[in-house]
């Protein structure tokens, strides 16, 4: 459980380090280029791969939260089962054996 929490963390680290970092800015001025054309087409691809990288850390988010979620139940669930067994059930299997 510790590594599914681990996990998440990391993930919505990454996810917080990619909203922080925009590429549309990236491109700088036209006239760092020498020419619009191709200050136009590397701003075009910025943007596209800006608007990807923002399709995937929204669903890593969402990954993350899941992850979160099942940790969480998986813990609820071994207390609870922790709460319930009073004694090792194995152990008059092992010691009538």
């Amino acid at each position: 459980m510790d590594k599914l929490d681990e996990a998440a963390s990391g993930i919505r680290q990454s996810v917080d380090d990619q909203e922080n970092f925009e590429l549309r800015g990236l491109c700088g001025e036209s006239s760092l280029y020498g020419h619009g054309g191709v200050h136009d087409a590397l701003m075009d691809f910025c943007v596209c791969w800006s608007d990807g990288l923002d399709t995937l850390t929204d669903d890593a988010g969402a990954i993350a939260d899941t992850l979160s979620r099942a940790t969480q139940a998986y813990r609820a669930i071994d207390e609870a089962a922790t709460r319930s067994l009073k004694t090792d059930p194995a152990v008059g299997a092992v010691n009538d054996g």
